[in-house]
This record gives C-alpha cells, sequence and structure tokens, in this order.
C-alpha cells in the first residue's frame, strides 16, 4: 500500500514540470516570416511528392518527372532541390507541347509586334505602327492564320488591335478573310470580340457582309450565351432596315432561314395570303420564342419585337401562357419600342395574379424605368389600367412621388409625373399614344371605370406634389420644362395645400434679383420666354379656380406686390403682360387692390412705349 501511494505521489510531483515545460514552448520567441514560408514551402512540397508516389498514373508522372519514394530522413534542402527540379522539367514539358503546334513560331514573332502596336504612343511615330501593322498584316494573311487566330484567347487580341489601328484599305482585307467564318467567331468566346471590331471600324459594306452571313442562324446566334450580346449590338447599331425585317422573318419559321420575301414585314403577313398557313406560323414562332424565354435572353430588340408581334396575332389561351412567363422579365423587354409594346399586352391581358408580379419586379426598377424612353410607357399602362390603387400606391406611386423631382428634370420622367395630374391630356401626351392606351384599356380585364381610377391615383399623389412645388418653388421656377410640371399640378390641386403652392411661387417671382439661366446666361426669370408663358396660362386658370372656389393665383400675386418689383416689371414688356393677364382673370377684388397699388406708378407706366405698358395702362386707368 505504501508503496502504491508512494508511486502516486511521485507521479503527482512529476506532473508540474511537464506543463512547464509546455509553457516554455508557448511562450518561445515567435518565428519570423522567412522560417515561417520556408516551413510552408518544405510541407507543400512533402505533400506533392507524396501525391506523386501515391498516383503513379497521373499527368505528372513520365519520364522526365521526379519518381521514387519520399523519405522522411531526407535533408530540407535536397527535398527543395528535387521539387525544383521537378518543375523546371514540367516547364520545359510545356514549352514542348507548345512548340509542337502548328505556326508556333508565327505566333511568338506576331505577338512581339503586337506588343509595339498596342502602345499608344510608339518611339517612332505614326510612320513605325503602318510599319508594324503592315508587318503584322502580311505575316498573318501569307499563312492564312487569320481564322484560327481570332478563336484563341491570346492571338485574337493582336487581330482586334490590327482592326483597330489599320487603315481602310487593310481592315478590308482583313475582312475577307474573317467575314466568312463570322458564325464560328460569334461561338467563340474570343472571336466575338473581333467581330465587335469589324462592326466598330469596319466600312458600311463590311458591316452589312457582316451581317448578311448572320442570315439563317438568327434562331441560334440569338439562343447561344456568347453570341446572343453580339447579336443585338449588330442589330440594334448597324442592321439597316431590310436586314432587320430579313432577321425576324426567320422566327416565323424553317421557311424563311434560307429565302426572305420583303412583303412579309410582320407576322400577319405571313398568312395573310394563306390563312391555312396561320397555325404553322405560329407555331414555329411560338416554339423560337420558348427556347430565347427559358434560356432568359430577352435582353434583345430583335427578340422583343418577334414577340411583340406574336402576342398581337397568338390565341388568347398562349397569351395567358406568355405573360405568365414574362412577367418576371417585364423590366428587361421594356428597353425598346417593341419590347415596351409587348410588356404593355403583358399589363393590358395579364390576370391580377400577373399584374402583382409585374409590379413587384418594377418596384426596385421604377425610378429608372421612368427615365427611360420606352420604360416609361410601361409605368404609364400601369397608372392607366391597375385596378387595385391601394396596392398600386403601396409599390409604385410611393417610389415616383419620393424621386418626385429627379424624375421632373428628365425628358422620359417628367411624362410620368404629367400622367399623374393631367391623364390623357392631348396637350402633354401625343394623340396616337392615348389613342394606344385608350384602345387596350377596353379590350383588356379592368372593371374600374378611368376616371374613378385617375381621381383614387390623384388623391394619392396631388398633396406630395402641391407640398414640393411650395417647398422648393426657385427649382419648379428654374427652366420652361419644369414651369410646365408645375402648371400641371397647380392645376389639378385645391384647397389650403394649392394656397401655400401659390404662395412659395409667389415669393420668388416678387424677388427683383429672380434670374434663371438662358444660353449660359443669367437673364430676369420674367424675360424668359417660356415662364413668361407659363405664368400667362396660370393667371387664365383663375377664372376656373374662382369657379370652384379655390384661392386664385392672381389674389396671392396682387396682395404680395410692392414697389421694388412693381419698379422692375413695369419697364419690361413681358412684366407688363402678367400683370395685364392677372388683371383680366381676376374677380372683382383683386382688380381693385391692383388699381390702388398702381396709382402711384402711373406716370412710370405712361412713360413706357412697350405694348404691354400701353394696354395695361388702358385696363387700370
Amino acid at each position: 500500500m505504501t508503496m502504491k501511494k508512494t508511486s502516486s505521489s511521485n507521479d503527482h510531483t512529476e506532473s508540474p514540470p511537464a506543463k512547464k515545460q509546455k509553457n516554455n514552448e508557448k511562450e518561445s520567441p515567435p518565428k519570423n516570416k522567412k522560417q515561417n514560408g520556408l516551413e510552408k514551402g518544405i510541407k507543400y512540397a512533402k505533400k506533392n511528392l507524396q501525391t506523386i508516389v501515391k498516383k503513379p498514373n497521373s499527368k505528372f508522372t513520365s519520364n522526365n518527372t521526379f519518381k521514387g519514394k519520399y523519405d522522411k530522413n531526407k535533408p530540407k534542402a535536397e527535398i527543395f532541390e528535387n521539387w525544383n527540379e521537378f518543375k523546371k522539367k514540367k516547364k520545359e514539358l510545356k514549352l514542348k507541347r507548345k512548340q509542337s503546334r502548328e505556326g508556333y513560331d508565327v505566333i511568338v514573332k506576331a505577338k512581339q509586334i503586337g506588343e509595339d502596336l498596342r502602345k499608344k504612343s510608339l518611339p517612332g511615330g505614326e510612320p513605325k505602327r503602318i510599319q508594324l501593322i503592315n508587318e503584322l498584316h502580311s505575316l498573318l494573311k501569307a499563312g492564312g492564320h487569320y481564322p484560327k487566330f481570332v478563336l484563341a484567347h491570346d492571338t485574337a487580341r493582336l487581330v482586334q488591335w490590327l482592326l483597330k489601328y489599320s487603315s481602310d484599305t487593310v481592315i478590308d482585307q482583313i475582312s475577307k478573310e474573317l467575314v466568312p467564318v463570322s458564325v464560328n467567331m460569334l461561338q467563340s468566346k474570343y472571336g466575338i470580340h473581333c467581330v465587335k471590331r469589324l462592326l466598330k471600324y469596319g466600312s458600311n459594306e463590311i458591316r452589312n457582309q457582316v451581317i448578311d452571313a448572320m442570315m439563317g442562324q438568327a434562331v441560334k446566334l440569338s439562343t447561344h450565351a456568347i453570341s446572343s450580346p453580339v447579336m443585338e449590338y449588330a442589330y440594334s447599331t448597324w442592321a439597316s432596315p431590310l436586314q432587320k425585317q430579313y432577321l425576324i422573318q426567320e422566327f416565323f419559321g424553317d421557311l424563311y432561314k434560307n429565302s426572305k420575301d420583303k412583303n412579309v414585314k410582320h407576322l400577319r403577313d405571313t398568312y395573310k395570303d394563306n390563312p391555312t398557313l396561320k397555325n404553322a406560323n405560329l407555331g414555329a414562332t411560338k416554339a423560337n420564342l420558348l427556347r430565347v424565354i427559358n434560356k432568359s435572353f430577352l435582353d434583345s430588340g430583335l427578340v422583343q419585337t418577334v414577340l411583340y408581334q406574336y402576342l398581337s396575332e397568338c390565341s388568347e389561351e398562349d397569351k395567358k401562357e406568355f405573360i405568365s412567363l414574362l412577367a418576371p422579365h417585364i423590366v428587361v423587354i421594356s428597353n425598346s419600342k417593341d419590347g415596351a409594346r409587348a410588356a404593355m399586352q403583358c399589363i393590358w391581358h395579364g390576370s391580377t395574379k400577373d399584374r402583382k408580379i409585374i409590379m413587384k419586379t418594377i418596384k426596385e426598377h421604377v425610378v429608372d424605368l421612368c427615365k427611360h424612353e420606352h420604360g416609361h410607357c410601361t409605368v404609364i399602362t400601369l397608372l392607366d389600367c391597375i385596378d387595385d390603387t391601394v396596392l398600386l400606391h403601396k409599390i409604385i406611386l410611393s417610389d415616383i412621388l419620393n424621386n418626385a423631382k429627379d424624375l421632373a428634370v428628365n425628358e422620359w420622367g417628367r411624362k410620368v409625373l404629367l400622367w399623374l395630374v393631367a391623364p390623357a391630356d392631348s396637350t402633354k401626351f401625343h394623340t396616337v399614344f392615348i389613342k394606344e392606351l385608350t384602345e387596350g384599356r377596353e379590350s383588356s380585364t379592368c372593371k374600374k371605370s378611368p376616371e374613378l381610377r385617375r381621381k383614387e391615383i390623384l388623391g394619392y399623389s396631388i398633396k406630395t406634389l402641391l407640398e414640393l412645388v411650395s417647398n422648393d418653388s426657385k427649382f419648379w421656377l428654374s427652366s420652361p420644362s419644369l414651369a410646365i410640371e408645375m402648371l400641371a399640378i397647380v392645376k389639378a390641386g385645391s384647397g389650403s395645400d394649392l394656397e401655400k403652392a401659390y404662395s412659395g411661387l409667389v415669393d420668388v417671382l416678387v424677388d427683383p434679383k429672380w434670374s434663371v439661366k438662358e444660353n449660359d446666361k443669367d437673364v430676369l426669370g420674367i424675360e424668359n420666354a417660356g415662364i413668361h408663358m407659363a405664368l400667362k396660362k396660370l393667371a387664365q386658370f383663375d377664372k376656373i379656380k374662382l369657379e370652384n372656389g379655390d384661392v386664385t393665383f392672381g389674389f396671392v400675386l396682387v396682395e404680395k406686390l410692392n414697389e421694388a418689383i412693381l419698379d422692375v416689371w413695369l419697364k419690361l414688356n413681358r412684366g407688363c403682360f402678367i400683370l395685364v393677364a392677372i388683371f383680366e382673370n381676376g374677380s372683382e377684388a383683386t382688380q381693385n387692390t391692383m388699381k390702388q397699388k398702381l396709382k402711384k406708378h402711373l406716370k412710370l407706366l405712361k412713360k413706357q412705349q412697350t405694348a404691354g405698358a400701353k394696354i395695361l395702362t388702358k385696363k387700370v386707368s
């Protein structure tokens, strides 16, 4: 028993030194970066050498590679020496493989020339660049290397530089080599860049040749991940109207792949003379469009045009099927004229569920879509036919109102704002567009009357818009286009919010120093022709406001007229005409107040020789 106790006590007494030893190891000074790097390199070398021994059939094992068992007792320096030897031999093998390729010497020489050619500034100047271009072109043309070079990642760059810097004559010669292989280039990850250069730097004849080479392959290239963006670039930027027509025809069936018809400008033209072909042509078009939709390659003007034509002619059943497929892609297809028309078809004929999906899809992009040349039509269509105005306000309208000032300065964004306060106004919107919206709404599944819908939308938006006018009146009077928008907002307003808006506008007008930019020069705001016309129309609205029992612009302005502003306006023809418009359209009280304020200035007024001053003198005398 005593022995056992003694041994256990000895064990107990020996354990603390072991712990101390561990602590001492931890407390040792840290290794520097070189030591850490050396150890990591050795571990990496050991691991790779073991891998080679374990996998004798791997691609790293050959007669020239390092072989042999890894010995743990070998010195570190010897392990590194063997590993370096292995890497060296591997590099030599890679070089041998490259040298065994056809045209290796040409590639090396071409790359050397290309390195100098791509420099923006050459030591020899432009003559040196021409010399390099001719040398490289002769080298590639002599061996017929162009078709191969455009498909490789390193040599395709050389052809791009040649197309960028060469003369028209050299580009013409290069195009003769490349146009026959255009379809292969369009499906190559590197060749597509050469096609872009041909279209960008080539002559009209070369561009026509490249686009003509695409004929017969339009559907295939539009559904290919690599070629579809270049196909769209060629179609929307460089193709002639006739070439666009021929490319569209290929979606109507295999009949039009090899034979084109100048008379077929729309899908309906394919069966106009022979109605029995309708089902076959619609079926072929549907199959081709489904190929595109399944791959989500809808960002193409070519595809969007075909899509719009198909939705205009297909059956109700097929239309519903396509609308459910297109609803999540409504933003993408709204970037062209025909694409926006296709999106409008989806909104008109979609179910309530489809419309909700469309609104939720648009929500994140509503501001950008409002600013787009064609996308704003999609947003206006939503505002014109969605019955659930509460949901519309929550998802779409709130974002529009929060960014109203940003939209107001944009050519297309202001159209959306104007639709909120002056929907279907022929003085603000083209009659063709109004007619298109009316016909679409009447053929749609909408149930609510347009008058009620517009009244509800105006109720959600007018208060916010009037507050914007009253809070930053100077902004809305800074240019004629903004003044026209302000005019539409004020015309639709009423009540105390309208009075605040009038007050904010008048505070800017009665400032003698108020000026705006016109042709990069500061001019008095009242002297700007566009703003002057807007203010006259604002005064003309007073008759309508009086009938509705609202406060008038003339009343607010006359109350705030002061000596300083009258001294400025009475000397100006346009200033006098503004006062004439207010007098003619104002109430009797407004006219009397104006006469009282102008009594002191009658001498000044009678001295003026302007037409406006003469008319105003007659009115107030």
